[in-house]
């Protein structure tokens, strides 16, 4: 079972994410509230905050591994946060399918660092639900 905190925690997590798919999807009429609300923006933004957030949760789960393991899980746990830089490289046409992409292949590699048993048991249930709501959220923007 997933641990309470956790669950309450990951699903406010999301927020921000439902916030950008709203306004993505229904953007404010006002001008200067337009401004400060740009679905978009705020999806990439917080999009790769996040990415990189689970990238050191990974980085972190990896440092209980050992010999070549360690090495997988370590480079493993990097990836993210580098494409996350690379989606918001200037000038980058497609931010929104980069962190789509980025999403995706992160939830492949936390089944790896979940059968390798270095994350609780529970963590896959939370990461598939997490990840459904990102994607989502993040496709209202295409």
């Amino acid at each position: 079972m997933i641990p309470q905190p956790v669950a309450v925690l990951g699903l406010l997590g999301l927020t921000p994410f439902l916030a950008g798919a709203s306004l993505a999807r229904w953007p404010v009429a006002h001008p200067l509230l337009a401004m400060l609300a740009d679905g978009n923006r705020m999806l990439v933004h917080y999009g790769v905050v996040m990415l990189c957030f689970l990238s050191g949760a990974l980085w972190g789960f990896a440092t209980r591994a050992e010999g070549r393991e360690a090495w997988v899980a370590y480079i493993l746990s990097a990836l993210p946060a580098l494409w996350a830089f690379l989606a918001l490289a200037p000038g980058h046409p497609y931010p929104i399918l980069a962190l789509m992409a980025g999403y995706a292949v992160l939830l492949v590699f936390d089944f790896w660092f979940w059968n390798e048993g270095l994350v609780p048991a529970w963590w896959m249930r939370l990461r598939l639900w997490l990840t459904v709501g990102v994607l989502a959220s993040l496709s209202a923007a295409l």
